[in-house]
């Protein structure tokens, strides 16, 4: 008798074991499905990205925080000149819109001075300001001024890092990565597209030939001040930029490195360090762009060292495109068909799409906003990183992504 209960009661604990074991194998592929069901859920665009090496960030939401699409929504990528929407709203935050930089030159003693104020567009082809120090030149002839003794450019509101620490070694001297200071002129650039290694001497020199052609003597050298000090001389002329909002719009629409360094130093008191904390203090105060989604080492996106989240950018993006700022911010954002990256990019978005584009080596972004056909709007911020393409690829697969965000059909290249 104690045998055959022993026996029943083996019987029911493997019989208990039996159903334990299906009940564990059922949660298991229930919490699988949930989390495969969650997954979906947050991808709710199915997206044209290629099972290739490089590494895609690509996150997209919609007008109320929705994740429509997300693929290292939450990791930082090199960004390339998409650094510059971050640059560009320190810029209008720090600065305001209607201001306007004075350059001013002076006469001190026997000297002419010319006084830097982080203007980039002095002597600017794009401003229609070639003339601008034939124009000083005119005007100290018409007083009577037939000779000066030194011509000095004054630099000395920004410290002498002219060039970011992280920028590559073999970027240095080319246009798109010439030198910072307080005065640039015709935007530090000289034949073959190479930049000028002093802009304070290159702005002096550019004086001083416009002093000569109008028949004034130099008797002295041309030269560069750093230290700060007051220059008490008459002053001859005041030479202001255009309004800060429409620099911004070479900074944005042309991504123009120079801008939106000189601009970004001179948000502050003319340091990067000063500048990086004033945009921190802006992003993650104003904007809600959380502390650890951004690190930046320069002003421009130039620096291989910068790195944003996607969640990042369209926290900013959703910033600039509230009600209360989007009359301000889509104007100045980069659209196809339009002067700018996006001119020949994405055509049939004209009128919907406003973004920011982003290109330096193995690097390829874009983030942007969408009006949908609905009224409301989507966000975007798409970048490859680690391309070993020449780049054109990517840019088609960013584009076709975009398409299909938009609600379009991706045209065939």
């Amino acid at each position: 008798m104690p045998e055959r209960l022993n026996a029943e009661r083996r019987a029911q604990n493997e019989e208990c074991r039996k159903a334990l074991r299906l009940f564990s194998s059922f949660f298991v592929l229930r919490s699988a499905f949930c989390v495969l069901l969650l997954t979906s859920c947050t991808s709710a665009l199915k997206l044209p990205i290629p099972n290739d090496p490089s590494l895609y960030f690509v996150l997209v939401q919609d007008d109320d925080g929705r994740v429509l699409y997300s693929r290292n929504g939450d990791r930082r990528y090199v960004p390339a000149s998409n650094r510059k929407l971050f640059a560009a709203a320190t810029i209008a935050n720090c600065l305001g819109l209607d201001t306007r930089l004075h350059t001013r030159i002076r006469r001190e003693g026997e000297d002419l001075v010319i006084v830097g104020d982080g203007d980039p567009s002095l002597g600017s082809w794009r401003y229609e300001r070639t003339e601008d120090f034939n124009g000083v030149a005119d005007l100290l002839v018409r007083r009577g001024v037939t000779r000066v003794r030194d011509v000095i450019a004054d630099v000395s509101a920004f410290d002498r890092a002219t060039i970011p620490g992280t920028w590559k070694v073999g970027n240095l001297g080319s246009d798109y990565s010439a030198p910072v200071d307080a005065i640039a002129w015709g935007e530090n650039e000289i034949p073959t597209d190479r930049a000028v290694p002093d802009p304070g001497l290159h702005a002096a020199n550019a004086m001083r030939e416009a002093l000569v052609s109008r028949g004034i003597a130099v008797t002295g050298a041309t030269r560069v001040n750093t230290e700060k000090r007051v220059w008490s001389g008459e002053l001859v002329a005041d030479l202001p930029s255009p309004f800060v909002v429409q620099l911004l719009t070479t900074v944005l629409k042309n991504s123009h490195n120079l801008y939106a360094e000189m601009l970004f130093k001179r948000s502050s008191d003319g340091t990067y360090d000063a500048s990086f904390a004033l945009e921190r203090a802006f992003a993650t105060r104003e904007a809600g762009v959380a502390a650890n989604d951004f690190r930046f080492r320069d002003g421009s996106g130039l620096s291989p060292d910068n790195l944003v989240t996607p969640r990042a950018v369209i926290d900013l993006l959703r910033w600039m495109n509230d009600p209360s700022r989007r009359g301000i911010w889509w104007p100045l954002l980069a659209q196809p068909a339009n002067e700018g990256t996006l001119r020949r990019r994405l055509v049939t978005l004209e009128h919907r799409l406003r973004g920011k584009t982003g290109t330096i080596n193995g690097v390829a972004a874009l983030s942007g906003i969408i009006a949908m056909p609905d009224g409301h709007y989507r966000y975007f911020s798409i970048a490859v990183n680690h391309d070993a393409g020449d780049g054109d690829e990517a840019v088609k697969v960013i584009d076709s992504i975009v398409e299909t965000i938009a609600g379009t059909t991706p045209r065939t290249k």
